[in-house]
């Protein structure tokens, strides 16, 4: 008697647990939770396989996850294409041979994604290396469009970097502009 009073127990259990599941399935609200979730998780992936890029070097990834009017707004070299970006990385993985970055911390909302880095290596990988090394942490925000990432807002102490580096002027990585180099 206990055995059919247990599978009783049970089957009703899974019976409501079913309608219940059933209903949430048609409650708009819980449809829009889901899909801003699944939103945000898509973000997130996006954001950790864009770090994944810097870190190794290997931007081959990067057009499956960037919308095509991308742009980059950083202290040390701005961005205004992909193909610009994917050349600032390989340069960045010139000038610090060792370069390493990190995800420290991530946050996804309907506005978009934020990245807690930290980067490291030394400067090294070219004429006027200082063989420095550097160690550095900021933030980056990333918009989205159409789940895509479209632009990257990156912010760090660009006065501790140069500390770092013994330099007046970031090396090797802003571009001339108006006929100046760090050189001049």
């Amino acid at each position: 008697m206990n055995i059919v009073r247990n599978m009783t127990g049970i089957l009703m259990t899974v019976a409501l647990l079913g309608a219940c599941a059933q209903q949430a399935k048609e409650d708009p609200a819980v449809t829009s939770m889901r899909a801003a979730a699944d939103s945000q998780t898509q973000m997130l992936a996006a954001v950790n396989s864009w770090v994944a890029a810097w870190d190794s070097g290997n931007t081959d990834g990067l057009d499956a996850i960037a919308a095509a009017s991308f742009a980059r707004r950083a202290p040390d070299r701005n961005a205004d294409s992909l193909d610009e970006l994917k050349a600032l990385i390989a340069d960045v993985h010139k000038i610090y041979p060792d370069f390493r970055i990190t995800n420290d911390a991530t946050a996804a909302g309907p506005d978009g994604a934020f990245v807690h880095w930290t980067v490291t290596g030394t400067d090294s990988g070219s004429e006027a290396a200082t063989g420095k090394p550097v160690n550095l942490t900021g933030i980056s925000r990333y918009q989205f469009v159409e789940g895509k990432i479209a632009s990257e807002l990156v912010i760090f102490d660009s006065g501790e970097l140069l500390k770092q580096l013994g330099s007046s002027a970031i090396p090797h990585v802003i571009p001339d502009q108006a006929g100046l180099t760090d050189r001049d």
